[in-house]
């Protein structure tokens, strides 16, 4: 997506329950932040801002990258792998997967000697005996490389901090002082365990498993595959990291909140090297300017203040299912203030809660319990305000009542319905769903 100016490395990506067309991916952790920086997700594996950008990239355009960087294992047509494609939705060899990882490393290692691509540095790995000449390198025109160098760099920075916030903090130090871009992968049913590592001088590649292919609970690759790439690369001998191709780059002014390029009203605003690609990257879509009393504690409008009293202030606000997670983990994240009682009757357009769960036309498998009798499914609504009360409508039938926090566990028939959440305020939502026996 930064090679083709989609989105900037430190930009917000969507982080909360997810159900597209059916398909439901999940953190490997099963929590939630609202929102998170793409490059944190990258390095923290996160699932769902993985299918969020796929979504938004287009899953066609990604199987015609992944097999023009190499990847022959692809024999399907895109809508086959879907969605779960980002997420190890295909069969791959360690062949192809560290040879997509040289070409890229190869790329990036010419660009930063030489400012400048070449034919064969997207390609698929050779033996070659030590005293082989070297193939002549052919300079190639911008329109014939898939990868620029400075979205390479950026991708390789943000592997150099690969965790996972449930595993053993300590795999941090396995690196010590060199800066290695790694990650790691395990297989459904934890067949395998990857690890794959690369420094501008060698790539290494490693796959733990059963050759019969049976799975073992403990068999992933952080577990099993991270420590003997550490200790293959601990034998090699290290030349640093690669050097950030300024060439490529571009110095922006960043919205430090959002991580999107800055509007004017971004009232906390960093400099940052960004690919020259993601100047065009939107600007930042979630500072807003409020108008607030003199006070500063109520919002007012037109209708219930006059203009000259009051004060106009930038604020950072994330649409309500969002910001419900991510408030939870950011402690200087601060919602917006509720309106002043008397600009409340004044209001036609607001938007302070939202479905998390269901999202419009999703699909539900109801759940069979032990007794045979169907289970409940639990529904979720995120609300602004602290201690509302919710009151929730099913097929226009009420079903009860929420406050603080707004969760509603019942049984829905088999079929169509229109879940309804109403406000004290009369502020309401509305979802439709299939439920389908499971």
């Amino acid at each position: 997506m930064m090679n083709g100016g989609d989105i900037a490395p430190s930009a917000l990506v969507p982080d909360v329950p997810t159900s597209i067309a059916g398909y439901t991916p999940e953190n490997y952790n099963l929590t939630y932040d609202g929102a998170v920086p793409a490059h944190k997700a990258l390095a923290r594996s996160l699932n769902i801002p993985a299918v969020k950008m796929l979504q938004t990239y287009g899953i066609d355009k990604f199987h015609f990258m992944l097999k023009q960087l190499g990847m022959t294992t692809l024999n399907r047509p895109p809508s086959f792998y879907g969605l779960a494609l980002i997420l190890g939705g295909a069969e791959g060899k360690l062949y192809d997967m560290v040879g997509i990882y040289a070409s890229m490393a190869r790329t990036l290692n010419h660009y930063n000697t030489n400012k400048t691509y070449y034919q064969n540095d997207l390609r698929r790995p050779e033996y070659m005996l030590a005293d082989t000449k070297k193939k002549k390198k052919t300079a190639t025109s911008k329109s014939q490389y898939y990868l620029n160098a400075s979205a390479i760099w950026q991708t390789f920075d943000a592997m150099v901090e690969v965790s996972r916030p449930d595993e053993d903090q300590a795999w941090t130090l396995y690196s010590s002082s060199r800066k290695i871009a790694w990650k790691t992968g395990t297989s459904f049913g934890n067949r395998d365990g990857w690890a794959i590592g690369l420094t501008p001088k060698y790539v290494v590649g490693v796959w733990v498993g059963n050759a019969d292919g049976e799975g073992r609970p403990n068999l992933t690759g952080v577990g099993a595959a991270a420590p003997l790439l550490f200790d293959i690369f601990n034998k090699l001998d290290y030349t640093g990291f690669f050097p950030k191709p300024y060439l490529d780059m571009v110095r922006v002014p960043v919205c430090h909140q959002s991580g999107f390029r800055a509007s004017p009203i971004c009232s906390d605003v960093d400099s940052t090297w960004i690919p020259k690609t993601c100047q065009r990257t939107a600007a930042c879509p979630y500072h807003k300017l409020v108008h607030l009393d003199v006070s500063g504690r109520w919002q007012v409008t037109a209708d219930c203040e006059p203009t000259e009293q009051m004060v106009h202030k930038p604020w950072f606000v994330l649409p309500p299912s969002m910001e419900w997670y991510y408030k939870q983990k950011n402690m200087f994240y601060v919602p917006l203030p509720a309106y002043r009682e008397d600009c409340e009757k004044t209001l036609h357009t607001r938007k302070n809660m939202d479905f998390i769960y269901p999202k419009d036309f999703t699909k539900i498998f109801v759940p069979i319990e032990i007794d045979g009798k169907p289970g409940r499914v639990v529904f979720e609504v995120a609300h602004r305000k602290a201690g509302a009360t919710v009151y929730w409508h099913l097929d226009d039938t009420y079903v009860g009542q929420t406050t603080d926090f707004h969760q509603m566990a019942f049984y829905p028939t088999q079929g169509l319905h229109t879940l309804t959440a109403v406000d004290e305020n009369g502020e309401s939502i509305k979802t439709s769903f299939e439920a389908v026996n499971k």
